[in-house]
Parts: C-alpha cells; structure tokens; sequence
C-alpha cells in the first residue's frame, strides 16, 4: 500500500495532521507518488496554498527532483546521460584540458598557490612553473591509463607508489571544492 493510502486509512480514524508530516513522506507523496499539492490538502484538509508553501520551504519541488536524479544517477537516463558524459571527457584529445584542469583543481588553486603568493614566498615563478608542469605531465600519465583502459599499469602504480610513499598519511576526505554546489545552482538556473 503506497503512503496516500495508508494516510488516508489514517485520516479515517482521525489521526492526521498536516504539521506532523515529515519532509520524507511530503517528498513521496509529492515526486514519488505524484500527487498534486490539492489532493495533498484534500488528504490532510489545509489549503492548498499551506502544502505549496511547505513543499517548497522544504525544495520538495520536480526540478530538485530532477536535478537529484541526474546528480546522484538514480534512473536509467540518468544513468545514460552520465555514460555519454563519461564518453565524451574521457577522450585522448581531451587529455591536455583533463590534466589542466586538474591539476588547477588539486593543486594550484590550493595552499600552494596561497604559498606562492605570499610576499616571503620562497616559490619563484620559476619553481612554479616546474611544480605545474610536473603535475600536468604526471597527470597526463594518469589519465592516458584511464582513458585508455590500461587497468593492470594503473592497478600497478596505485599500489606500488601507496606501498612505498602514500600509505603513512592521514586518511582522505573528499573535497568537491564546491564543484556539486556551483553544478546544482547552473543547472537549476537553465
């Protein structure tokens, strides 16, 4: 029995309020089991206008919907359009952007670059300049395996480089650098 149901088997019994619905049972009413913000109110006797108001305080709306869906590849286009993106970055012709851009992302736009800027830095434009085209190139290297599908030679250099250098330091946390947040607020913009 879907939530509609069972709520209005609640109501029945006169057990139903409105302001006791949690976000979680609003979310499935509303994008799971479809139902439109009237037969919402009908269910729960409110105005429309209050679960309106209360859908979107709480960004219960078909474009979050959407944009949740196709961020987290949680159905089959979704899961489609995410293959056609992988298909069309992971290309040797765009290696020279990858690690570019990459190497902006985790390394210079980063302490590094605060270090470099400092006016007692001991990074000279010169260092720099080394420093980037050593993370470009090893880069490169990386993502020629990937895109290559060189599994064996990438297996290898993950675990012989964390055997030897790697495997003493701190555990990792994932840092988006915001990249899922300025994702979001682009695609809700189209």
């Amino acid at each position: 029995m879907e939530l509609f149901e069972k709520l209005k088997q609640k109501n029945l019994r006169g057990n139903l309020n409105f302001d006791e619905i949690t976000a979680e049972d609003l979310r499935q009413l509303y994008i799971d089991e479809e139902m439109t913000d009237g037969m919402i109110a009908d269910l729960f006797d409110v105005k429309k206008s209050k679960v309106t108001y209360r859908r979107r305080k709480l960004g219960i709306t078909i474009r979050n919907a959407i944009l949740e869906e196709y961020l987290l590849v949680n159905s089959d286009s979704a899961k489609e359009a995410n293959i056609q993106a992988k298909n069309k970055i992971l290309d040797k012709d765009n290696l020279n952007m990858i690690s570019k851009a990459i190497t902006h992302f985790t390394f210079r736009n980063g302490p590094v670059e605060d270090m470099h800027a400092d006016p007692n830095s001991q990074l000279s434009e010169a260092d720099m300049k080394t420093l980037n085209k050593f993370m470009v190139n090893r880069l490169a290297y990386v993502f020629t395996l990937i895109i290559e599908e060189r599994w064996l030679e990438f297996d290898f250099l993950i675990r012989s480089t964390d055997q030897f250098y790697g495997h003493g330091w701190d555990e990792v946390e994932p840092d988006d650098g915001r990249t899922r947040e300025l994702l979001e607020l682009m695609m809700k913009e189209r």
